[in-house]
């Protein structure tokens, strides 16, 4: 499965680079600026830089310990560098910080279908698409693993739930 999808996409005047620099210089001023943390950990994340995401998201989580999307995207982190147990340990803190962020249980729902945890990932994917029944990537991930588990009819119709979504039906 391609994990780096879950990374939020820059915005297209948006250069990677730029920001990193940019970040970097404000950390510099100021080593406890959290949002310049923030900001080039998404940054090194959309560039496929898991090593460094995961250090700038560690350093938020050790000045905002209850960071609910910092612990999210430290974990997709993992999740990018073939580290789900890490990723499930630090998407469950997001969750238990943020019970109703739907994307925590999309993710943690993913780490689970990577240790082949199938009823696991089923049971965050149906929460996410309950917090957010328009969610179509947790749709087609669920389609995904119900046709892990030979449930052919659930695949189908996730997987045309998902298209209409993803369309903007």
């Amino acid at each position: 499965m391609n994990f780096e999808q879950l990374i939020p996409n820059p915005k297209p005047d948006e250069d990677l680079d730029t920001i990193i620099a940019e970040m970097t210089e404000i950390i510099g001023l100021d080593s406890n600026d959290v949002r310049a943390y923030f900001r080039r950990g998404n940054a090194h994340s959309n560039k496929g830089e898991y090593e460094e995401t995961k250090r700038d998201m560690t350093r938020v989580i050790e000045m905002e310990p209850d960071n609910v999307m910092a612990h999210n995207n430290r974990g997709v982190a993992h999740l990018c560098t073939n580290d789900p147990q890490s990723a499930i340990r630090d998407i469950t803190r997001a969750i238990e910080l943020g019970p109703t962020y739907r994307d925590a249980y999309h993710n943690r729902g993913l780490a689970y279908s990577e240790l082949e945890e199938l009823d696991m990932a089923l049971a965050d994917l149906d929460r996410a698409i309950e917090l957010d029944p328009s969610h179509w990537s947790a749709f087609r991930h669920r389609g995904i693993i119900h046709h892990m588990k030979g449930n052919q009819d659930a695949s189908y119709k996730d997987y045309l739930r998902a298209r209409a979504l993803e369309n903007g039906g």
